[in-house]
């Protein structure tokens, strides 16, 4: 079923033309100030899901037996989930992929924004954090190259850079058997424009992490999968090196919303799993 909700965006402030939008959350500190949107139709594309693919819109959805895992135990996500989406991002490009690794992961639950839990973007490992319910990329361009160079170091990310196309992907799937309220709405890459994208830092005790947040635009669409099963997984773009050359927007923007104003008792509350996988393959 269609969906009209107000979802949240950035607001078109004069302050961010000088200074970037931030959290801090080691001193709690933050310049950020969302807004609603007006009305927006999100279609339901359950029935032509196949419709939508990664290489056009920036997302797609295909069905992906979930395998047994231990959700507690973050090596056991790492050993049987982790290794197991690693071969599955393998077919979501059509080049041969030579080399695949885990960016991050992260556990969601409606369950976080009964407990007050905040969205932290330096936790990982079993915690469970809020849905984002603000409109966003999770990555910037800088935020991929300094991760790369993190993980890799400078002499080993110039190599990647300058010998394979990189591909950062999400993958995204419920851990419930249906998802009742919650669910994920993703907009087409090609109603957006760079002018929408804001560069944004979240500031943590490890390092910053940076991504873009979105202003609102009457040219977005939104779609969601309704009814998402623990079967299903919704696979999106974060980065894509060939994009960025050709100076076009690969990823899609994305938030959870609600079907319903308040959480009802009666509905069992949403649970996913986010992995971001860092995706190399040979340039053409």
């Amino acid at each position: 079923m269609d969906e009209r909700v107000q979802l949240a965006f950035l607001k078109n402030l004069p302050l961010y033309e000088t200074e970037k939008p931030y959290h801090n959350f080691t001193n709690g500190m933050s310049n950020i100030v969302l807004e609603k949107s007006p009305m927006k139709t999100i279609l339901d594309i359950r029935g032509r899901e196949r419709e939508f693919t990664l290489a056009i819109h920036g997302f797609e959805y295909r069905g992906h037996e979930l395998p047994v895992v231990d959700w507690e135990d973050e090596n056991d996500i790492k050993k049987a989930y982790v290794e197991d989406l690693k071969e599955f991002a393998k077919k979501l490009v059509p080049e041969t992929v030579q080399r695949c690794e885990m960016f991050d992961f992260r556990l969601r639950s409606v369950n976080a924004i009964q407990s007050k839990m905040p969205i932290h973007p330096g936790l990982c490992g079993t915690a469970q954090l809020a849905p984002a319910t603000a409109v966003h990329v999770d990555q910037s361009p800088q935020g991929i190259l300094e991760w790369l160079k993190r993980e890799l170091g400078e002499e080993e990310t110039d190599k990647v850079v300058n010998n394979h196309r990189v591909r950062v992907v999400n993958i995204w799937r419920p851990l419930v058997d249906v998802v009742e309220d919650v669910p994920l709405a993703m907009c087409d890459a090609r109603t957006a424009k760079p002018s929408d994208l804001v560069s944004s830092v979240h500031v943590s005790a490890d390092y910053p992490r940076r991504n873009y947040f979105v202003k609102y635009s009457e040219e977005f669409q939104f779609y969601y999968l309704s009814k998402m099963t623990k079967e299903e997984v919704c696979a999106f773009m974060v980065f894509d090196s060939k994009a960025v050359e050709e100076d076009r927007i690969c990823m899609a923007p994305h938030s959870a919303f609600w079907h319903s104003k308040k959480w009802r008792s009666d509905k069992r509350p949403r649970v996913s799993i986010e992995v971001r996988l860092l995706v190399l393959s040979a340039l053409e």
